[in-house]
């Protein structure tokens, strides 16, 4: 009877180290399987979840303005201020330097025609915590391409004379 109990408690631990052995087999299989489909996809490689596991690559694409001296607004009888600037412009879309080279009479005077109605201080107007004209600036150019291409407008270089 002490036999049949101690064969009966081998086989049931038999039993449980099997179970567990598998166990460890198969978890250890699936993350072996998951790490190499994860970390080895490549762009051709066909896969189920590449939609959902890749993001967009987004360019973003800057292109410098060559120097704007411009007649700001007068506000008195001395004289009238000048404005020197320099701007870079932003965009997400690959062809906007393109575009905005062959156009590059129409950004110029959207930017001057912005700037140009300004006074001095109105020119560093801020608002939470970037200059306002830049929105301004953005639009206008957007405007006269007749699409929204420029992103961002970036101050490079400003000087002022009053």
């Amino acid at each position: 009877m002490a036999q049949e109990i101690n064969a009966a408690k081998q086989n049931k631990g038999l039993k449980v180290a099997i179970i567990v052995l598998l166990l460890l087999t198969m978890l250890g299989t699936g993350v072996a399987l998951g790490g190499l489909f994860f970390a080895n996809q490549t762009e051709g490689a066909p896969s189920f979840l590449s939609r959902f596991s890749r993001e967009e690559e987004v360019v973003e694409v800057t292109v410098p303005l060559e120097e704007f001296l411009i007649n700001l607004r007068g506000e008195s009888q001395r004289g009238q201020p000048i404005i020197k600037m320099e701007l870079s412009l932003t965009s997400l879309n690959e062809g906007s330097a393109e575009i905005i080279g062959s156009k590059l009479a129409k950004v110029r005077d959207a930017v001057i025609h912005v700037v140009s109605s300004q006074s001095a201080d109105t020119i560093l107007e801020e608002a939470d915590g970037q200059f306002v004209i830049k929105d301004e600036i953005k639009n206008r150019i957007n405007q006269s391409l007749g699409e929204e291409i420029i992103e961002d407008v970036f101050f490079t270089n400003i000087l002022i004379q009053r």
